[in-house]
């Protein structure tokens, strides 16, 4: 192993194993299995992999949302969180590429007028988000009338938008789907305002590591992904990044 590898992989896992960040709140991309308690997905595949790779086990730190993995950036709580790209995070965080392409759009109710997320940009319109998630970052940067009111998570934000007056929720499109498909009087929006590029990030003060973080995913992007991803993708209805 050359010094700079030496370098980079004590970078990444200081403690000698890879501490992977995971936002309970994403459930297209990680989920809790019923019978075992054990994090399933495509982002809790992909660590796995990830620590195999690095010849080292791998330990899930699981928070609430985006957020909360955010507030522990300078920390020393995790080595790589899987998290959204966006810009008003790059101050903080070096992204890998992305490896699957979820939708963000609205769920509005049954007989209200919107299509678009233009339709719901007017005066007096409130749409409940998660703060600081993806699509809230991208809604305080695109929405020109429309009022957002933040939730915590994203069924809190769902719960506000049911139980209040509010016109519309925003999320990832399985989840406001299965939502949608729950209850009769909802439906989400075909056309997304976002397509939300998932990555694995580190801390912006980790440069060397994110080397590493960028190897691993650009091998699998051109070899193609394992048959536990892709099998995890189908299942949930994501789309990989290609190449």
């Amino acid at each position: 192993m050359t010094g700079d590898i030496t370098a980079s992989l004590s970078a990444l896992i200081p403690k000698g194993y890879l501490r992977a960040a995971v936002n309970l709140a994403n459930t297209t991309l990680i989920h809790l299995d019923p019978d075992t308690g054990a994090l399933e997905g495509i982002s809790p595949q992909l660590a796995r992999e990830f620590a195999e790779r690095l010849g080292c086990r791998v330990e899930f730190i699981a928070y609430p949302s985006a957020a909360s993995i955010l507030d522990q950036v300078d920390r020393d709580e995790w080595d790589i969180a899987f998290l959204a790209a966006d810009p008003a995070r790059e101050d903080r965080l070096l992204f890998s590429p992305a490896y699957a392409l979820i939708e963000g759009t609205l769920v509005v109710r049954e007989a209200t007028p919107y299509h678009t997320l233009q339709d719901v940009d007017g005066e007096g319109v409130e749409i409940c988000v998660t703060k600081n998630a993806a699509y809230d970052l991208h809604l305080s940067r695109r929405l020109a009338h429309a009022k957002v009111v933040h939730s915590s998570t994203p069924g809190e934000a769902l719960e506000m938008f049911v139980e209040g007056r509010h016109h519309a929720a925003a999320g990832v499109r399985q989840a406001l789907e299965r939502f949608a498909s729950a209850r009769e009087g909802f439906r989400v929006l075909a056309e997304p305002f976002l397509v939300i590029r998932q990555t694995i990030a580190v801390s912006c003060s980790h440069a060397a590591a994110a080397l590493l973080v960028r190897e691993f995913v650009e091998e699998a992007l051109r070899g193609g992904f394992s048959e536990n991803i892709i099998c995890n993708a189908q299942r949930n209805g994501v789309a990989l990044a290609e190449k």
